[in-house]
């Protein structure tokens, strides 16, 4: 016998389920180690160009930035400031780049990748775009478009229907394993 309605129920009620689930591995996530925004920040790079009156800071060839646990890798690096040369924005692009960061001292660090990555710091959101793969443990979520607002602990994933893998892809797991990383 066919349950249509009950079946989309379920697969409604998983769905829920493991979004709740990521989202809760993830939320560590929105806050860094306590005292990482009040590190220097070190930029290794083969060139750099400054636009003074823009603010803006562009890093060519194997960059690397580092901020107490926060790690970006990146083929370019464009790094905003405001008026009072306090950083608003990082844009990294690579194939792919990576963003590294500890949550929390008990935590495993979360670990992402993507073609771009934009990390808007006053709104505290994450966009990775292209190829992108964020993982924490054994958890993973992949797809075209991952969006994360750190400060409201939003995810937001989508895939690309004109690539060979138009869906997102998030494997979790098993309930042991997670118990054990705590």
């Amino acid at each position: 016998m066919n349950h249509p309605k009950g079946t989309d129920i379920v697969r409604r009620a998983r769905h829920l389920a493991l979004f709740t689930l990521l989202g809760a591995l993830l939320a560590p996530g929105a806050a860094a180690l306590p005292d990482d925004q009040q590190q220097p920040i070190y930029i290794e790079s083969d060139r750099a160009e400054r636009d003074g009156q823009k603010g803006i800071m562009r890093y060519e060839g194997d960059v690397r930035l580092r901020q107490g646990s926060l790690n970006i890798r990146a083929e370019s690096l464009v790094v905003h400031t405001d008026a009072n040369r306090q950083v608003e924005r990082v844009v990294a692009e690579g194939t792919p780049a990576h963003f590294e960061q500890q949550p929390d001292v008990d935590d495993q660090p979360v670990a992402a990748q993507a073609n771009t990555i934009r990390y808007d710091v006053a709104s505290e959101r994450l966009e990775l775009q292209t190829n992108a793969r964020i993982v924490q443990g054994n958890a993973t979520m992949s797809g075209n478009r991952i969006d994360y607002d750190m400060a409201s602990e939003i995810l937001k994933a989508e895939g690309d229907t004109e690539s060979d893998s138009p869906r997102i892809e998030m494997v979790l797991p098993p309930q042991s394993d997670r118990a054990e990383q705590d």
